[in-house]
């Protein structure tokens, strides 16, 4: 049976990990199954919808030890709704990176949801073996994830990967959280 990995928690959020058959139902549009199977509500704006799942869920069939290194829906506490997603591309790999991307609903952004979610999921890599660094890779043209990387502590590097600039933060880093 697939255990879930343990919540993490914040103020005001729930990081949910979703399993390898959620994931397949959402691949398959079957949200309303994941609802059910997790206890809250997806939005019809949720940006997991056009977030490329597959190889998520071709990661997890591959290895199910992978569960807590995938997808955690961000829950907003106070309506049980889910307003975002953060999502580890994997374990530390050979040279203990470990890669975090984040998204949010547009109605709700603006809130520090984006900065709630990842410092915790970032503390929640820091207490893990194996880890050296994390990463993200940003485009260019997107200002906001910009902002919240440096925030995070993230620096831009010289480094692309899949085409995209890589900014990176080393373990145990401070974050600079302040608004």
């Amino acid at each position: 049976m697939n255990q879930r990995p343990t919540n993490i928690e914040t103020e005001r959020l729930l990081l949910v990990t979703l399993l390898a058959e959620e994931i397949e139902a959402l691949i398959a549009g079957e949200t309303e199954r994941v609802e059910r199977q997790i206890g809250f509500r997806f939005p019809l704006d949720d940006p997991n919808r056009g977030v490329d799942l597959a190889w998520h869920f071709r990661a997890l069939q591959e290895d199910h030890n992978q569960r807590a290194w995938r997808i955690r829906v961000i829950v907003e506490r106070s309506s049980g709704i889910v307003v975002g997603s953060i999502n580890l591309k994997g374990p530390p790999n050979t040279e203990g990176d470990v890669e975090i991307g984040w998204g949010l609903n547009e109605d709700a952004r603006g809130k520090g949801y984006a900065i709630e979610a990842s410092a915790a999921v970032i503390d929640w890599i820091n207490k893990q073996p194996r880890v050296a660094t994390i990463s993200a890779t940003i485009p260019d043209d997107n200002d906001a994830s910009k902002r919240l990387a440096a925030r995070l502590g993230f620096a831009r590097t010289s480094d692309t990967r899949r085409n995209l600039p890589v900014w990176r933060i080393n373990r145990n880093s401070v974050l600079n959280t302040a608004r």
